[in-house]
């Protein structure tokens, strides 16, 4: 093959590179690994200690963020239709890796509508087993019930029909467009 040849070779793959990549939508978010799922797994029962400030009286849903993290900011707005869902019989709550500062821009940035507690030396997080951002857990008395490493469509609908069914409640309409099909993760929480 001929340099000139090879040359054109390359600029032609760019080319539909760039072309394929302007079409695609862009992705947001990690792949779930096996590994993840499996650990996610072992969770499922491990006692956890309330949350400083938060009324966990009634089953909990603690969703860990991770400030910067577009993952965190994608994950956030189907937080907050399951919150508007689902709010007013199961508490929710944020766990923001980072100071009490950290946390409270969030909340203002977000207008996040239910309690975010700052983790700043991470005790919370790997106490609950969340590896990254836009982890998922659902207490029950005082136990992670099921602990999500990552979201999809799918597993937005199955949290909804679960906490429709702990709130004795009709499952609500959830709009997951934009979700993601498989299972996706945030950014790493501890560095």
């Amino acid at each position: 093959m001929t340099r000139k040849l090879a040359t054109g070779l390359l600029l032609a793959l760019a080319v539909v590179t760039l072309i394929v990549a302007y079409w695609l939508p862009p992705r947001i978010g990690h792949p779930v690994t096996p590994f993840m799922e499996s650990a996610a797994d072992d969770a499922g029962g491990k006692p956890v200690d309330p949350l400083p400030g938060v009324a966990m009286d009634r089953p909990t849903v603690v969703v860990f963020i991770l400030p910067g993290c577009e993952c965190s900011e994608a994950y956030d707005v189907f937080m907050r239709r399951l919150f508007d869902a689902y709010g007013d019989r199961v508490a929710f709550a944020g766990v923001v890796v980072g100071d009490a500062r950290s946390a409270d821009e969030w909340k203002a940035k977000h207008q996040t509508p239910y309690p975010l507690v700052a983790d700043p030396d991470l005790a919370i997080t790997r106490a609950y087993g969340a590896a990254r951002s836009a982890y998922t857990a659902l207490v029950v008395d005082g136990r992670v019930s099921r602990l999500w490493p990552g979201y999809s469509a799918e597993m937005l609908r199955a949290l909804g029909v679960k906490l429709a069914e702990i709130g004795d409640r009709p499952e609500a309409s959830l709009d997951v467009r934009g979700a993601p099909e498989g299972m996706t993760s945030g950014c790493p929480l501890d560095p």
